[in-house]
Formats: structure tokens, C-alpha cells, sequence
């Protein structure tokens, strides 16, 4: 996947901007774009995830301005599989609540159809997978999934170092996460994290979906966690930031404040900074809305990585040979020193610590990768 043009980026971000309801400076749209053109928009909103979004903007443009007919009903298919892959899902996190719950567990999900919701129109989003946290620490939730026929015991054998566990694809190929924590952090910061997260969780509220919802106070400072962790390891595509805009729209000032001053003392400045610069950039966001203040010469990396990899990077070309790939891999991570030398030191020790552990199970198992 190659670097879309600056224009084609304009005219997707003009229209994710009136898709999600802004107004005024940043969304003027042409007045009409060539066939090719409008093909460049879908194929960059496809590879972000973002085709919902984007649908949006394009129904408040005029008919002249509209893509070909023959594109706009394409579009327009895949986004009627996205508003009935939202129901899906959210009844998928309904029927976990329910199953947690009677299991005498508080629970509450994570991030995507909790984010959902907050849209202007909540059927719009591109879900992913369900990601649940659940109470009661890795070994008990272990023992739980196995007693609830969930997981078997044996695929949670070598898990020490991950902070969920994965369900079995649902009839309608939903995936789901169990997580033991909210989120992961670095070793320097985690206790601090774990505390403020753990905190935060307990006001978790249940929703008209049918589940338990975290405050917008939990989910900036756990999904800016969960973006830092993403943009060291393979890249993020604008949906996640898209996500993170609809949580600061929905904050309050005083919300904003106490965010920012954990985010300060979580050490996730540097991340935060170069998010806000996205987010202004991409969507607009307004200066009184951000945590902090954006940072450009990281932002421009977060953005360029978006755009060459798409959603969580699977549209960048990877090396076919695996040393390749794996000598690729750990220099990008050493490039992230200069970004933030504290956490790209972190997050490579963490990926030595579970290489090694996992190692005697690629030799019993004869492969390199897990």
C-alpha cells in the first residue's frame, strides 16, 4: 500500500468531518471530483476502516458532488453490512454481560462497541472484536472460562505475559477478548496505570445496548494507552483515532484536566501529543478540546504510519522471509527511540521478555513464530 495523495486525504478528511457532524472551515467539498478520483476515496476510507464515516459526509453533498452511481451503490451495500455488523455486536456484548454477570463477575466492555455508541449515528462505526474486561485477575478468570466451556485449559497454557484471553469465533464470526486488566502498560508506569484504570472501572454504567460502559475519563487514558502500545508495534489506521475524537467531544473540561494530568504522570506525553496533531490535522479538532499540546514532527510520523499501513497495519507489505521481517521489525522499533526514548526501550524489553519465554515452545513446536 502506497502513500495516498495529499488530495486524496483532503477530500476523505472533509468528508469524515461532515460525517461526523462538523460544520464550517474544513469541510468544504468539491464541487465535483472525477470517477478516479472518488475511487482513491473509497480505497483509502476501505483500507481505514472508516467507509461508514465517510458514507456519512457523502449524504450531505449535494447530488452533483456525489460519486459515480455504480460506486455510490457499492458503498452504499458495505455500508448496510456494517449498520447489521453492529447489531450483531452489540448483541454479542450484550449476551457476555449477561453470562459475566450471572457469574457473579462485574464486567464492562472496551473500547469498540463502547466507543460506538458515542457516534452521531452508532451504526456507522466499523466494529473489530469485542474486548470485555472481567474482574477477578488472570488465574481465577482462567479457571472461570474452562469451568464455562469457553476456553480449553490448554490454550492458556502459555499465556502468562498477555493480558486476555481469546473466545472461539462466534456463527456470525465475531471474536472476542477476555481481559484479566483493563489495558497493558510499561513496566515503569504499569502499577501507577493498573491503579488509575482499576479505579475508574468500578463507575462503569449500564447502557440501553445491554452492557456496561466505562466513563469517558476511563477511556481516554486506557485507549491512549492502548494507541501508544499499537503505533510501536505495527501501526494504527484513522478509525482508532477517529474513536479517540468522539471521546474528547463527549468530555467535559473538567474531564479534559484530570485526564491531562494523569497522562502527564503516566508518561504517555509524548503519545498524547502526537495524537492531538492527528486529530487536529484529520478532523479539525479544536485547541480547547485537546489534552495537550500537539506536537508535529511526531504526528507526522503517526499520520504517515496510518497511511502506508492502514487499520491496525495490514496493508503494509511485509517481507516474505521471516528473518527479513524480524531484522525489519526490531529496527523500526529502535527508530522509536528519538520519539520516546522511555517507552520504545520499554516495549522492546517486553517483546524480548515474551520471546524468550516463549522459546521453548517454538523449538517443541519446531516454528519460529506463535
Amino acid at each position: 500500500m502506497g502513500i495516498p495523495s495529499q488530495k486524496t486525504l483532503q477530500h476523505l478528511s472533509a468528508l469524515l468531518r461532515l460525517g461526523l457532524g462538523a460544520e464550517g472551515s474544513g469541510v468544504n467539498f468539491p464541487q465535483k471530483l472525477e470517477p478516479d478520483e472518488w475511487t482513491c476515496i473509497y480505497s483509502l476510507a476501505k483500507q481505514q476502516s472508516v467507509l461508514g464515516i465517510a458514507f456519512a459526509g457523502i449524504e450531505k453533498l449535494p447530488k452533483e458532488s456525489r460519486p459515480p452511481m455504480q460506486l455510490l451503490m457499492r458503498w452504499a451495500t458495505e455500508v448496510e453490512a456494517i449498520r447489521g455488523m453492529n447489531a450483531l455486536m452489540n448483541r454479542e456484548a450484550a449476551r457476555l454481560t449477561r453470562l459475566f454477570t450471572d457469574a457473579g463477575r462485574r464486567n464492562a466492555i472496551l473500547k469498540g462497541q463502547a466507543n460506538a455508541r458515542l457516534y452521531p449515528d452508532p451504526t456507522l462505526r466499523q466494529s473489530g472484536d469485542i474486548d470485555i474486561w472481567v474482574e477477578g485477575g488472570r488465574e481465577s478468570i482462567n479457571q472461570l472460562l474452562v469451568e464455562m466451556g469457553l476456553v480449553e485449559k490448554s490454550d492458556l497454557a502459555f499465556g502468562r505475559f498477555l493480558h486476555h484471553a481469546h473466545l472461539e469465533r462466534t456463527k456470525d464470526g465475531i471474536m472476542a477478548e477476555v481481559h484479566y486488566r483493563p489495558a497493558s502498560g510499561n513496566p515503569y508506569k504499569s502499577r501507577e496505570l493498573q491503579d488509575f484504570l482499576n479505579r475508574e472501572i468500578l463507575s462503569a454504567q449500564m447502557v440501553p445496548e445491554g452492557f456496561y460502559a466505562p466513563s469517558i475519563k476511563f477511556a481516554l487514558v486506557m485507549q491512549l494507552s492502548h494507541l501508544q502500545q499499537h503505533f510501536y508495534s505495527g501501526g494504527l489506521g484513522l478509525r482508532q483515532y477517529i474513536d479517540y475524537y468522539i471521546l474528547l467531544k463527549n468530555s467535559t473540561a473538567e474531564v479534559r484536566r484530570e485526564v491531562a494530568q494523569a497522562i502527564r504522570g503516566l508518561g504517555m506525553l509524548h503519545a498524547c501529543s502526537a495524537v492531538m496533531w492527528v486529530l487536529q490535522q484529520v478532523l479539525g479538532l479544536e485547541r480547547d478540546m485537546m489534552l495537550c499540546a500537539p506536537c508535529a514532527w511526531r504526528g507526522r510520523r503517526l499520520l504517515r504510519l496510518a497511511l502506508v499501513g492502514g487499520n491496525f497495519g495490514k496493508y503494509r507489505q511485509k517481507p516474505r522471509n521471516v528473518f527479513v521481517r524480524w531484522f525489519r521489525d526490531r529496527r523500526q522499533a529502535l527508530s522509536w527511540l528519538p520519539f520516546d526514548p522511555m517507552n520504545a526501550i520499554f516495549k522492546e524489553l517486553k517483546y524480548w521478555r515474551h520471546t524468550l519465554y516463549l522459546m521453548p515452545l517454538r523449538v517443541k513446536r519446531r516454528r519460529i513464530g506463535l
